[in-house]
């Protein structure tokens, strides 16, 4: 089974929550880095998405932010992993799906 969409949507997706919620709480990426010591760089890439994270650095990062480690997941759904990218709704990730259970 290829994990790769699924793998990048996830990343993607928790990237996206990270940085909604330094906006709710009004912490900047610097300011969030400082405060969990990490490189502001590399939380940049996290939030984009474009940098794989380790659970260490995400229980980091609820802490920071003072949110369960679970809210950094919100929004993606109760599905297994490889359904993820059919949940978003995308026409090509469905097509994918389908090609791969026939």
């Amino acid at each position: 089974m290829d994990t790769s969409a699924p793998c990048k949507f996830v990343r993607t997706k928790v990237g996206e929550r990270i940085g909604e919620l330094c906006k709710e709480k009004r912490l900047s990426q610097s300011k969030l880095s400082a405060m969990i010591s990490m490189d502001r760089s590399h939380l940049n890439q996290l939030i984009g998405g474009k940098s794989n994270v380790t659970l260490d650095v995400l229980v980091k990062i609820a802490d920071g932010l003072d949110v369960p480690l679970t809210e950094l997941f919100f929004g993606l759904g109760d599905v297994p992993p490889h359904q993820l990218v059919e949940y978003d709704g995308t026409e090509g990730a469905r097509a994918t799906q389908a090609r791969e259970r026939s």
